[in-house]
């Protein structure tokens, strides 16, 4: 499996065949499906920057306050927050990157999420919904954004 990276734009949630949990990743070489849900394959990527991804919720609450559907900073630049569209328990849960999504729009019960790329992808939540994700994933980044810029400042 690629390595999520801050150019990862979404994780889609798709079962096969034996219905196994399985995810569309969408990344610059394009899209590739891959064993695992998204909140694993979130998970691995959070240990692989060096924090579960509850730990990284609980920091994004401790900033963002107490809600559901928290966005989660991936890498400890805070340069890939992912946000969900559902609960995260869910299986039917996908995670956008808040940095690429260029455009959200009702698209009848359903929301088209377009990217940077021109690839867009249908998730089954209002606009509504996916604009404040979005809304709270550059909060959230903003603000571990600068705690990384003061911490650096401050040591130089």
């Amino acid at each position: 499996m690629s390595r999520l990276t801050n150019e990862t734009r979404a994780l889609i949630p798709v079962f096969n065949e034996f219905g196994e949990a399985e995810t569309l990743v969408y990344q610059p070489e394009g899209v590739m499906r891959v064993k695992g849900s998204p909140i694993d394959l979130l998970e691995h990527a959070c240990l692989y920057y060096g924090s579960s991804i509850q730990g990284r919720i609980e920091a994004a609450r401790h900033v963002l306050g107490p809600h559901r559907k928290t966005p989660v900073v991936m890498d400890w630049h805070a340069d890939a927050v992912f946000f969900p569209t559902i609960a995260k328990e869910s299986p039917d849960c996908a995670w956008i990157n808040f940095q690429h999504v260029t455009a959200i729009k009702k698209d009848g019960k359903e929301t088209l999420i377009q990217f940077l790329t021109g690839e867009s992808v249908k998730v089954h939540v209002s606009d509504h919904t996916v604009s404040r994700q979005k809304q709270r994933s550059i909060e959230l980044s903003y603000a571990f954004q600068k705690r990384f810029h003061d911490s650096t400042l401050q040591h130089a």
